[in-house]
C-alpha cells in the first residue's frame, strides 16, 4: 500500500513513517507542507492512501481535500485525519463532517499515534 503523509510537524510525520515501515506491505512518503503535498499527489503515481494533518500553517488540511475534490486524478483517495483533538470530541466530529463533504474521510487518528488504532484505521 502507498501511502503519503502530508504533515508540518517534523517529528509526528516521521514518527508515523516509523510506525507503519515496522510492518510490511506499506510504501511511505512525507511532505511537510499542504501545497507541496498536493502537488506531488498530482504529479507522482497514485496514492492509495493519504494521512493528513489538519492543523498546518497557510494551507491547511481542509484546504489539501478541497483542492483534492476538484482533481479527477486524486479526489478519489482515501484520507486519514491527524490530530491533537481527542478522536471522540465534539469538536472533531464536526471537522470530520466538513472534511466529508470533499473526499472520503476513513476516520481520524489521535496525536501521539498508538499504531494499533492506527492499523485498524488503514485497514478499514
Amino acid at each position: 500500500m502507498k501511502i503519503l503523509i502530508i504533515d508540518d510537524e517534523m517529528s509526528a510525520a516521521t514518527t508515523l513513517k516509523a510506525l507503519l515501515m515496522s510492518q510490511e506491505g506499506y510504501e511511505i512518503d512525507i511532505i511537510f507542507s499542504g501545497r507541496e503535498g498536493l502537488e506531488m499527489m498530482r504529479t507522482s503515481s497514485m496514492y492509495d492512501l493519504l494521512i493528513l494533518d489538519i492543523m498546518m500553517p497557510d494551507f491547511s488540511g481542509l484546504d489539501v481535500c478541497r483542492e483534492m475534490s476538484k482533481d479527477e486524478k486524486i479526489k478519489n483517495i482515501p484520507v486519514i485525519l491527524a490530530s491533537a483533538l481527542p478522536v471522540a470530541s465534539k469538536e472533531l466530529e464536526e471537522l470530520l463532517n466538513e472534511f466529508r463533504a470533499f473526499v472520503t474521510i476513513k476516520g481520524a487518528v489521535e496525536k501521539p499515534f498508538v499504531l494499533e488504532d492506527l492499523l485498524l484505521k488503514i485497514q478499514k
